[in-house]
């Protein structure tokens, strides 16, 4: 496994362009691109990232410089969202700053979507980027095809955090990030209100939650699931022993992103590490399960078209 500093310098060699964007109520934004704008901007294919708290935009590229994310991001713009003062190196925010709370910015961070002139978007978020990424969808419905959910906590805030962000110091120095300014983003993240009673009625598109089930955050998954409309959810936890999902599993988070988004019409040419040939026969026999599901799913959907309101994904499984 390579250090955290060889993948926080490998980070730094990745081609991406960088806008800044005023948000109403938040204050300046930077949005790390990832793919050609101009070309790709008015393609189905857009992905809006959103990363935890004692993370950076680094952990989605890193995730989608992953071998099995390479057809989907050839094909496809991602738009790393970095939250204030949240990239490596920044200096302390300024005194007179308030960091938003978690509903202003997924409130006001369609502004980014209408600055770039990209119409409908992918959301994925992790951790406590995830709680903003659920509401971004439920406030922008029309702007969001799917949304993706990774290690989610729905309930309300509390000091809970403080642990997890002592857990992670050692990462966020060898990534070189500002610790003062990662502790505004918990303090905000610490005082969220909780969004499990909002998302029956107000969460409108497909969304699949991953877990693992070693965070903390995954019986908090399950009770969210419970709580999206029947038919827009699916969830996949994942082994005993996995926390943190986009480091210790890409290739499965890939292949469950893929087969979601694929599931919504879009990266229809993009074929999945299962489809390639995956390596080990449990690999297979568990892909293949997931696969069946999902065309089961289909069908199901085919045969009853003429049921109002019938969503068109509906896969839930307990392990990849």
């Amino acid at each position: 496994m390579k250090s955290i500093e060889m993948k926080c310098f490998e980070m730094k060699q990745s081609h991406l362009s960088k806008h800044v964007v005023e948000l109403e109520q938040c204050g300046q934004m930077e949005v790390f691109v990832e793919g050609d704008l101009d070309k790709l901007k008015s393609c189905s294919s857009v992905f809006l990232t959103i990363h935890d708290v004692g993370s950076s935009y680094h952990s989605w590229v890193t995730f989608t410089s992953h071998e099995d994310m390479q057809e989907t991001k050839t094909r496809s713009l991602f738009l790393h969202v970095s939250l204030p003062g949240q990239v490596p190196e920044d200096e302390d925010l300024s005194p007179d700053f308030t960091f938003p709370d978690l509903q202003a910015i997924s409130i006001n961070l369609v502004t980014v979507l209408d600055q770039l002139r990209v119409s409908r978007v992918v959301v994925l978020g992790d951790g406590a980027g995830a709680n903003i990424a659920c509401r971004f969808a439920m406030f922008h419905p029309s702007r969001v095809h799917g949304v993706v959910l990774v290690n989610c906590n729905p309930n309300k805030g509390g000091n809970a955090m403080l642990s997890i962000f002592k857990g992670r110091k050692n990462s966020m120095e060898a990534c070189k990030l500002n610790l003062k300014n990662v502790g505004k983003y918990e303090d905000a993240v610490r005082k969220r209100e909780e969004i499990l009673s909002s998302v029956g009625s107000k969460l409108r598109v497909d969304t699949l939650l991953l877990a693992g089930r070693k965070s903390r955050t995954v019986q908090g998954c399950e009770v969210l699931h419970t709580q999206i409309k029947t038919g827009l959810c699916s969830i996949i936890k994942l082994e005993p022993d996995v926390d943190n999902i986009l480091e210790e599993t890409p290739e499965k988070a890939a292949d469950a992103i893929i087969l979601f988004c694929q599931g919504l019409g879009l990266v229809p040419t993009v074929q999945r590490k299962v489809s390639r040939g995956s390596k080990g026969a449990v690999e297979d026999a568990t892909a293949n399960a997931t696969t069946t599901k999902l065309n089961m799913a289909r069908k199901l959907s085919m045969e009853q078209l003429d049921v109002p309101n019938l969503r068109r994904l509906s896969l839930t499984s307990h392990m990849i």
